[in-house]
């Protein structure tokens, strides 16, 4: 059965396309990403199942996606040695994958589309890796791309800095923390601006329920392929709530 994003009821969610483009790619509803952050509370299964349904009544094919390889650098800002960066992550991806599984079982979608990915298996792809370099070489030589780098980096540190820490600790990130953790937000850049180069679809939405603070990058400055779009989605009864700029995963810090 071909899809279309008017064939699906909309009414148990909002959706808001950013740009115009974005609107018609969401309308011939080809494919679209759900990123889901370990350790993100907003993540339930119960949400997750909701939200799988949805998209599995709207789209042609639906991919949730946890950015496993990325988390290692979320881990290692945070203090972990690489050792125990790998294994943090490892741990939390598992978890979060069993999740989304049952999540896909409790929605009713038949089990051929139940689809769970992980980032680590696009690192080695030719366009991911391309654009990888580019978001790097874009990082190092834009001041002002730098800079939403680093504030959307410093605050999610300062953020899981807070809850880890004694009331006498100091909470801000070093500077050599806010690098590392740079790493994870330009892990998933990629995604963001050509998830159809990367996973072969024609055109792909990339979903998400608050407004991601390089979602403006990806459409400006690293220039996102013509076939990739984004869209809040929220649940309905949520709508009346203004969104938010959120900070980077990995997750803690986003309510």
């Amino acid at each position: 059965m071909d899809h279309t994003a008017e064939e699906s009821d909309p009414a148990e969610f909002t959706v808001e396309p950013y740009t115009a483009n974005c609107r018609a790619i969401y309308a011939r509803a080809d494919h679209v990403l759900i990123g889901v952050s370990p350790g993100n509370g907003y993540f339930s299964q119960a949400r997750l199942s909701r939200l799988l349904r949805w998209a599995d009544g709207v789209f042609a094919r639906v991919d949730a996606i946890v950015a496993d390889s990325a988390l290692v650098h979320t881990y290692r800002a945070l203090g972990a040695t690489p050792e125990q960066a790998d294994i943090q992550a490892q741990r939390a991806t598992r978890q979060t994958c069993r999740r989304i599984a049952r999540a896909w079982q409790a929605s009713g979608a038949p089990a051929e589309r139940h689809h769970v990915r992980t980032l680590s298996e696009f690192v080695h792809h030719p366009r991911y890796r391309e654009l990888l370099a580019r978001c790097e070489e874009t990082v190092e030589s834009d001041a002002a791309v730098r800079s939403v780098f680093r504030r959307a980096t410093e605050s999610a540190l300062a953020s899981q800095l807070r809850a880890r820490s004694s009331a006498f600790d100091p909470t801000a990130p070093t500077p050599a923390q806010v690098e590392e953790g740079m790493r994870y937000l330009m892990a998933e850049m990629p995604l963001v601006t050509d998830t159809p180069g990367i996973l072969g679809v024609p055109s792909s939405v990339h979903v998400y329920h608050r407004m991601l603070p390089l979602v403006p990058l990806g459409f400006g400055s690293l220039f996102a392929s013509p076939h990739q779009a984004f869209a809040l989605v929220r649940p309905r009864e949520d709508a009346e709530r203004p969104p938010a700029a959120d900070a980077p995963r990995p997750g803690e810090e986003r309510p």
